[in-house]
């Protein structure tokens, strides 16, 4: 019996609409090294094959369980999900992408080896109709192993590289305490923004492993991926962050949340421009950006430059791309 057999892990996929990509993506689950899996498809209303092809595993594999409910978005079907885990640890996966073969394994192994709450891989962006192909990883991958501390989050470099993978849900395994209590937004596009923080500041000690042990399927169409004005709800994400660690008095968090709230406010404003949309609707936006730029001290992690960086953006650089709306 190898190490942790006994753990069930459960592997959570929010499902809609991914007939095409599906087949792929189940596949690379039920085929794992780790086979004490509690697989969770969560159908969330599909109006193509998908639900048929979630039943379909079902009948094949008896550790695969799908639950079928109408349509309440994607944050709704990982709630839907959460009540359903058996096991103590999770995992998520996207509906169009692949999870290398030996993803469970590897990260369940050094969870449990170093005693950690969440372990993070890294990832590979693959393009539609790509088949990924995997590279040979040790089973405990300790060499490359980091144990997230204050440095990585002073390293200006680290957070800029990882802070994708450090927010999504997937690409992690996660003991499942860390979710009692943490509810993701129902139709936000940006659940993961809201929520996945929430769950670090649950976790004692996070790892993260420089091997790519998930494939992120680059797909224009993907549900968070087409814009419309309800992607707004990103900013919104940010200034809950920022209130939170405003309280906290974190002030390196401050930090790098504001400087997401920033890049999330111009990637809507750059949207919306192409689209010819309304841009008055991002003036709030604008006003609490300026009101909490106060809130940036001269620090050593923030440095003089972004200092007046912010500075200049909040009440020279927006007023002009906005004043005429």
């Amino acid at each position: 019996m190898g190490l942790g057999e006994m753990d069930i892990v459960s592997v959570i996929v929010p499902v809609y609409n991914s007939e095409k990509y599906l087949r792929a993506c189940i596949d690379s689950i039920i085929n794992q090294s780790y086979k004490n899996l509690d697989i969770i498809l969560v159908d969330d209303g599909s109006t193509d094959s998908s639900g048929k092809i979630c039943d379909e595993y079902a009948e094949k594999d008896s550790r695969v369980n799908v639950i079928h409910k109408a349509n309440g978005g994607n944050g709704d079907a990982r709630n839907a999900g959460l009540k359903h885990v058996k096991g103590k640890f999770i995992v998520w996966a996207d509906n169009d992408d692949v999870v290398h073969s030996r993803q469970v394994e590897i990260l369940l192994s050094i969870a449990q080896a170093k005693n950690l709450d969440i372990v993070v891989g890294w990832y590979k962006a693959i393009e539609d109709g790509e088949f990924p192909q995997e590279s040979a990883v040790d089973s405990l991958q300790t060499s490359n192993l980091q144990i997230l501390t204050e440095v990585h989050l002073n390293n200006d470099d680290f957070i800029k590289k990882y802070s994708m993978i450090l927010t999504v849900p997937w690409g992690k395994i996660y003991r499942k305490k860390l979710f009692e209590g943490v509810q993701f937004p129902a139709k936000s596009k940006h659940d993961d923004t809201w929520t996945t923080w929430k769950v670090y500041e649950k976790a004692d000690k996070v790892g993260f492993v420089d091997e790519i042990l998930y494939f992120w399927r680059n797909n224009p169409n993907s549900f968070g991926r087409v814009f419309d004005i309800s992607h707004l709800s990103g900013i919104d994400a940010y200034k809950e962050q920022l209130e939170y660690f405003k309280s906290a008095h974190k002030q390196r968090y401050i930090e790098i949340v504001y400087a997401e709230y920033t890049e999330m406010f111009f990637w809507c404003y750059n949207h919306m421009r192409d689209y010819s949309m309304d841009l008055s609707v991002l003036k709030p936006y604008w006003g609490y950006m300026r009101r909490n730029v106060r809130y940036l001290k001269l620090t050593k992690s923030l440095g003089l430059y972004m200092w007046v960086k912010y500075r200049y953006l909040v009440y020279c650089r927006i007023p002009c791309l906005i004043q005429h709306v």
